[in-house]
């Protein structure tokens, strides 16, 4: 599947093809961290997530993870 990784930083948008969710998760984290606004990750299927949201659907989707565990709890 592919996924297309987006940014704006200082009115330019930047587009990144990746061929994986986790290679499409890094490149996104790292515009993150670079200080881009709007990081956004849309996959194949034209769904559009945050690199938090992204992250929180890979996590769910190993084996042998709890669903439950990856659930916020409240302080």
């Amino acid at each position: 599947m592919s996924f297309t990784v987006t940014a704006r930083h200082h009115a330019r948008d930047v587009s990144f093809q990746r061929g994986s969710m986790l290679a499409a998760l890094e490149q996104a984290l790292t515009l993150a961290s670079a200080g881009m606004e709007g990081v956004l990750v849309r996959d194949g299927s034209g769904r559009s997530r945050t690199p938090a949201e992204l992250s929180y659907a890979l996590l769910a989707a190993s084996p042998g993870r709890d669903a439950a565990a990856l659930q916020p709890r409240a302080v």
